[in-house]
């Protein structure tokens, strides 16, 4: 088998090419497009032709290793070679993150080495096409609810730092909005205020669009079901069913209920050794946006359902 460590960038990456023998094929920087890999991967084709042998590319997880992966793959396909792409678990690589001598070259390298020996690499999870999208609309939504959120209390700074008490009800309901369409303010304020209003009602209309995209995804023949049974649960709404399901992916690749946790950085830290004990909080590893999800909805579950109250309150 033909190896190749890579060692991901944003506009390029190093690859150290080696056969079954570590004898170097090829090793260098090229930039991240089909066309510049192909080059670049050339004599590694022609071995990998020559030999019959499958090749294997290793690189560390990184924002754009989806889109490597995929790259790579195209390009196999295209060359005629059976190319197979690993993305590894950067968190889990200590040997390159704790090394002192760490250069692009050395990483590459380094993965390489791992990818030749024996060990058991932990490989990290991609979404297909399906789930991908999936994700990038609620991700996006997110964002634009937290743009919101963050505009919101830019209103509020206005009024607090004018000394302007708000009514008790929300300031962006409609009697709100016509508490501050009223209000007397000087010409700074009442310019900074309306351009808020202005920008927070734009932002309203792209979170409803981005939620629009979510319903017609749940309408899809692999989301129907599940999230129609995942909102029979208190405090799981269509939001939140959709989340769970795009960050979970493929759930048979779970053998358990506590795997799924751990996977969403809900377990609690544990650290037992000889005479030592220490149970902390709970690890936050994992997807981030499934956490703040299930964390929100036992929020909204805990008040209304009277075994998860009484389990809240004794906890």
């Amino acid at each position: 088998m033909i190896t190749i460590g890579m060692d991901a960038h944003v506009r390029n990456s190093f690859l150290y090419a080696t056969d079954a023998a570590q004898k170097v094929l090829s090793r260098g920087r090229c930039s991240n497009t089909l066309l510049d890999l192909a080059g670049f991967l050339a004599p590694v084709e022609r071995e990998a032709i020559a030999r019959s042998e499958p090749v294997r590319v290793v690189l560390e997880s990184t924002t754009n290793s989806r889109g490597l992966a995929r790259m790579l793959a195209t390009y196999g396909r295209e060359a005629g070679i059976d190319l197979t792409v690993e993305v590894l678990d950067a968190r889990k690589l200590r040997v390159i993150a704790e090394s002192v001598c760490k250069t692009d070259g050395v990483d590459a390298r380094v993965l390489n080495e791992l990818a030749c020996s024996n060990l058991k690499l932990a490989v990290c999870y991609l979404p297909d096409d399906e789930e991908f999208a999936l994700r990038e609309h609620l991700r996006s939504r997110s964002d634009l609810v937290r743009i919101r959120t963050m505009l919101k209390n830019r209103v509020h700074a206005v009024l607090h730092r004018r000394a302007i008490l708000a009514p008790q009800a929300d300031l962006f309901t409609a009697s709100g909005r016509e508490f501050l369409r009223q209000l007397t303010l000087d010409e700074a304020g009442r310019t900074i205020l309306d351009r808020y209003l202005a920008a927070m009602d734009r932002i309203d209309e792209a979170v409803n669009e981005s939620t629009g995209n979510v319903k017609e995804q749940s309408r899809r023949p692999r989301w129907a079901k599940p999230a129609a049974l995942l909102q029979t649960m208190p405090g799981i709404g269509l939001i939140t069913a959709m989340t769970i399901l795009a960050e979970l992916g493929n759930l048979k690749r779970f053998a358990s209920r506590a795997a799924v946790a751990n996977y969403a950085g809900l377990t609690p830290v544990i650290r037992d050794s000889n005479e030592k004990h220490f149970a902390g909080g709970i690890s936050h590893r994992g997807s981030r946006h499934l956490r703040a999800m299930i964390v929100e909805a036992a929020w909204m579950a805990a008040p209304r359902v009277p075994a998860y109250h009484d389990l809240f309150h004794r906890v």
